[in-house]
């Protein structure tokens, strides 16, 4: 038998794949004259068609070239690299009269699109397009994972594995814990690199390792897709309003930064429903709007036979600081939206404004319509708000030590049938900061703020004023100063920092600053809790004031970790003298308040739960619980949420 070796080390030939490298390595080998490494022999008719694309790299401790069997074998740390793909084995050879590569030991090959595929022993046409593997596992994209006992490679595109297990999601980093959230295993998978699809035959779907769902036959885009067009999964149900209901939503990708949704509504009780959505970015911006039309030909002349609805948010930047904004809320029927589970929402916001931010300063023009669909509201009582200006001035160098903050704003609010309000507003509020040696946080602040209203038709009022035409002005100061001291030690758990940090504030102002005379615009909705029971002004607006000197205190408690915290605040207000344009069940205006509090879990972006609460002190009775929360049971944000409202 007659061969050659090639020396230790890097081999660079002009071929566009392993085979091509090798044959043209052994054209004109002969026994006495061992091939030299990197020699090029002219093609021969059996190899003209082998003739590269380009030029590779082809490492090994060791090639052979065996010219009786037109057999090479490369040996030892073998890398085989071209434009698009690497090959790494521990052993690698090429078989010319069969035209097959087969490579053994620690296999994997790392295709242009960055998926990475294992395996133990692999048989190959020369152009890789053709093959069976053997203990076969793939990356495929960022975190999707394929294990099977083997496969087959067809047309340079299709994977088929047998007796395999897919997950898209990341695995636990934990020591010892490699059990997935979520993972399918199927008696064949395919996966189409060009398609970017897996398909699934005689499936069963698991839940961290616990079997849940048995499918015989579906397909998903593979990891590697972040859009794709197609069906979405389809919804069906029933109940005492729609009657049987099924939604079938299409998805359309209209390119990287696009999309359109599609998804008719068909009822046996409340009619037919098509709903759409648009999303699209921009530059500086983007754009959402969803829409549908609905009918229902038994519908009472209450509710209208058509239906419709439109909801949408746009930002359009306009050159330098400057940009143009909208977000809409419409409806043609007050139950539309929540028969058809569109929205809860029983006020509507439209708004369009322009704003410009430069720097840390802002100025906004906005004007808001708004639509109530309570049994109870009346169109003509809501407002419209043209315009509202608002400016917002934050030097960047500080003054006197401390951060100063100037804001001015102009209101003008219409009625068709209601008091119509004008109200221009200006304030200046002044903050510092000090840590002494011992770790102690104190800070001061102080605020003036002057407000002038012109207020027409109080006497037809909502909300009431009590003349019919007023001009009337206030001026509002306070003063405060906080206290903090944050004790902070390592836990004996999970990594984490335990910090325990009371705080005690001072509040001086004036009573008073509240009149009957200036109607309640901006501040209706207010709720005590723990976000505002350390601010100096507890509302919202501006219409309404908490004046009068008061003591605030609390504690908050912290497990700060790695990749989230855990957080627990209580904390109470004390009054010199109760306040009682406070309106009653609000928690606060008494000499002392309620106990306000929450508890937070956060653990982005699998798990953020805050749960709120308010107790009254002398009975113990629970005012406010509430618990939004939310949980993603994988890496994506879209894989499953629960939210838990509590009354």
């Amino acid at each position: 038998m007659s061969s050659g070796s090639g020396a230790v080390g890097k081999h660079f030939v002009p071929a566009a794949l392993l085979a091509g490298a090798l044959v043209a390595a052994t054209a004109g080998a002969t026994a006495a004259e061992p091939a030299r490494p990197g020699a090029v022999a002219p093609a021969t008719p059996a190899t003209r068609q082998l003739q590269p694309k380009g030029p590779i790299l082809l490492e090994a401790d060791e090639v052979v070239y065996d010219t009786q069997k037109n057999i090479v074998t490369a040996r030892g740390h073998v890398q085989i690299a071209d434009e698009t793909r690497v090959l790494l084995a521990d052993s690698v050879s090429y078989d010319q009269n069969t035209d097959v590569v087969s490579a053994d030991g620690h296999v994997s090959l790392l295709t242009p699109d960055g998926n990475v595929a294992f395996a133990d022993h692999v048989e190959l046409t020369q152009d890789f397009r053709e093959g069976a593997l053997q203990g076969f596992s793939a990356l495929i994209g960022p975190n999707g994972r394929l294990a099977a006992t083997s496969a087959e490679r067809h047309q340079g595109r299709f994977t088929t594995a047998h007796g395999a297990v897919f997950t898209p999601c990341k695995i636990c980093r934990e020591t010892g814990d490699t059990t997935p959230v979520w993972r399918v295993r199927a008696a064949r998978v395919v996966h189409d690199e060009v398609a970017k699809e897996v398909t699934f035959h005689d499936a069963t779907l698991e839940f961290m390792g616990t079997p849940v769902m048995y499918l015989p036959f579906f397909s998903t885009p593979d990891p590697t897709v972040r859009y794709q067009s197609g069906f979405l999964r389809p919804s069906f149900g029933s109940s005492s309003n729609l009657g049987s209901f099924i939604q079938v939503p299409y998805y359309w990708s209209m390119g990287p930064s696009q999309d359109l949704t599609i998804e008719p509504f068909v009822s046996t009780e409340a009619g037919d429903v098509v709903k759409v959505e648009y999303r699209q970015r921009w530059n500086g911006g983007g754009m959402w709007l969803q829409g549908s039309l609905g009918y229902d030909s038994d519908a009472s002349p209450i509710e209208h036979e058509w239906m419709s609805h439109l909801f949408g948010s746009a930002r359009v930047p306009l050159g330098g600081t400057w940009r143009l904004g909208a977000d809409v809320q419409l409806t043609s029927n007050d139950t539309y939206l929540r028969r058809f589970d569109i929205s809860d929402l029983d006020r509507l916001t439209t708004d369009l404004f322009v704003d410009s931010v430069d720097g840390r300063s802002r100025l906004a023009v906005t004007g808001y319509f708004f639509q109530g669909l309570r049994a109870t509201d009346v169109a003509a009582q809501f407002p419209y708000v043209l315009p509202l200006a608002e400016y917002t001035y934050i030097p960047e160098n500080r003054v006197i030590g401390g951060r100063l903050r100037v804001d001015a704003s102009a209101l003008a609010l219409y009625r068709v049938d209601g008091t119509d309000t004008l109200r221009g507003s200006a304030s200046a509020d002044w903050w510092r900061q000090f840590i002494t040696e011992s770790g102690q946080v104190i800070s001061f602040e102080a605020m003036v703020r002057g407000d002038a209203y012109r207020i027409q038709d109080g006497l037809l009022a909502m909300p009431p004023a009590p003349t019919d035409s007023l001009d009337t002005a206030r001026g509002l100061t306070v003063g405060a100063v906080e206290w903090r001291w944050p004790f902070v030690r390592e836990a004996t758990f999970g990594n984490a920092n335990l910090v325990v940090e009371p705080i005690a504030q001072l509040v001086l102002a004036p009573y008073g600053g509240n009149s009957d005379q200036i109607p309640n615009e901006d501040s209706t909705a207010f709720a005590f809790d723990e976000i505002n029971l350390f601010n100096i002004d507890v509302f919202p607006g501006l219409d309404r004031w908490s004046g009068g000197p008061r003591i605030n205190a609390g504690t908050r408690v912290s497990a700060i970790f790695p990749t989230g915290i855990v957080e627990a605040i209580i904390g109470q207000e004390y009054r010199v003298k109760a306040d009682h344009f406070f309106p009653p069940g609000l928690g606060i205006g008494g000499d002392h308040s309620d106990i306000v509090g929450s508890f937070k879990v956060e653990f982005p972006p699998y798990v953020q739960l805050i749960h709120r609460w308010r107790v009254d002190p002398e009975n113990g009775s629970v005012a406010l619980s509430s618990a939004p929360s939310s949980a993603w049971m994988s890496g994506s944000e879209r894989a499953a949420s629960v939210m838990i409202p509590h009354a």
